[in-house]
């Protein structure tokens, strides 16, 4: 025995109709709520991604300028140490109490002097590779020198002093230009001139002489 339906086939029909719209309406919904959170997720990744760009782009310009500030600070540490080597060797040589020791070592009873003036000046002359090295030379920095690369100058210093006097004769005076030769802090001595100075009751030697001052000396001071 067959079954009577009696649902109408139209109405059927809206139903079948009304299910498939639910269905689509829940699966649009659900494609919307994933694309907005795809979205979300993108454009948060995005800003993460951003900011970490930012941060590196500023920590790049920072390092930039510290790299250059420590490139700055290592062009000025080598330039005063170039500076510092020039002052130590104008400074350089026998202090002035070790030449007036030396001076002393030297004296003789019948020697005794009457004007002394101390020298120190230098001069500008080109380094060349055969140069003998009989002087005291200072070089130096190539951005200080007025000279092209190649034409590296120095400064030669040449430190002395002026002694006039008189000595009882000839034999006291050459006894203390002997002895003053000797001492290290002494590269050499220069007779100027030698006058026998006579008076009623006396006689003496005036003498002048240049004493060139060591400035290789490295002896300690004391």
């Amino acid at each position: 025995m067959h079954e009577l339906d009696l649902i109408p086939a139209s109405y059927r029909e809206q139903l079948k109709v009304k299910r498939w719209f639910r269905l689509f309406f829940i699966s649009v919904t659900i494609t919307i709520l994933i694309i907005s959170g795809l979205k979300f997720f993108v454009v948060n990744s995005t800003k993460k991604l951003s900011d970490k760009i930012e941060v590196l782009q500023k920590n790049k310009v920072v390092n930039l300028e510290l790299q250059k500030k420590y490139n700055d600070l290592v062009e000025q540490e080598i330039k005063l140490k170039k500076d510092l080597e020039v002052l130590k060797g104008l400074q350089g040589g026998p202090s002035t109490k070790q030449i007036l020791l030396a001076i002393d070592k030297a004296m003789q009873n019948g020697v005794w002097f009457t004007q002394w003036s101390f020298n120190r000046f230098r001069e500008i002359t080109p380094i060349q590779p055969d140069t003998v090295q009989t002087g005291y030379f200072i070089i130096i920095p190539q951005e200080t020198a007025n000279s092209s690369p190649g034409n590296q100058q120095a400064w030669k210093l040449t430190t002395h002093m002026e002694i006039s006097g008189q000595a009882l004769d000839h034999t006291n005076f050459s006894s203390f230009v002997n002895k003053l030769i000797q001492q290290p802090e002494v590269a050499d001595v220069k007779v100027v001139n030698t006058t026998l100075n006579s008076s009623l009751s006396t006689q003496v030697v005036d003498f002048k002489i240049v004493v060139i001052i060591n400035n290789n000396y490295k002896g300690d001071d004391v």
